[in-house]
């Protein structure tokens, strides 16, 4: 692979990290890209929550040769181990490797703090966009084509979903995390 293609995948490999929500994510987008960049025929993985991955999927991979990384993230560490069984990683594949690390040990990071499943149902998240946008629940209700009674029914059953007592609260919640 020249430079310029080496540089081309290194790049993709970070915009495809960037994404990154979930384990599956690193199946799809992050180690078949990394195996590619550095030429490997798997790897193994023990990510920041002690998880042991490996790719391709269903076994540990073998191999004569050897490339590891520590991930840092903080205080935590991860580890990503690189194998092939043809011939011996070299400098220049170090060098890819911790050109594209940043991004691998954001990726998972993310992957090992994945985001709860939303706790509301999307008449839920509806009725609170209404509130956070300071409508009154007469002005909801009439917006969403429901009854006011309805309207304070998702809101009470939002309320207990997020752990909150009041709009305000709910309305706050919803507009920083995002359920």
């Amino acid at each position: 692979m020249t430079s310029e293609r080496a540089l081309a995948a290194a790049l993709d490999l970070a915009a495809g990290a960037a994404a990154v929500l979930s384990v599956r994510d690193l199946d799809a987008v992050v180690w078949p890209p990394l195996a590619a960049l550095v030429g490997s025929d798997g790897l193994a993985v023990t990510g920041f929550d002690g998880a042991a991955l490996s790719w391709p999927p269903g076994g540990t991979p073998r191999g004569r040769h050897q490339m590891a990384a520590v991930l840092g993230h903080g205080l935590a560490r991860a580890r990503v181990a690189l194998v092939r069984a043809d011939r011996a990683f070299t400098d220049r594949d170090l060098a890819l490797l911790g050109l594209v690390r940043p991004h691998l040990a954001d990726a998972l990071w993310r992957a090992a703090h994945e985001p709860e499943p939303c706790p509301l149902t999307a008449r839920q998240r509806a009725v609170l966009a209404g509130v956070a946008q300071g409508a009154t629940n007469r002005a909801i209700a009439h917006d969403l084509g429901i009854s006011r009674r309805t309207v304070g029914k998702h809101l009470e059953n939002a309320y207990a979903a997020l752990g909150v007592h009041d709009r305000t609260s709910a309305a706050l919640l919803v507009g920083e995390s995002g359920p």
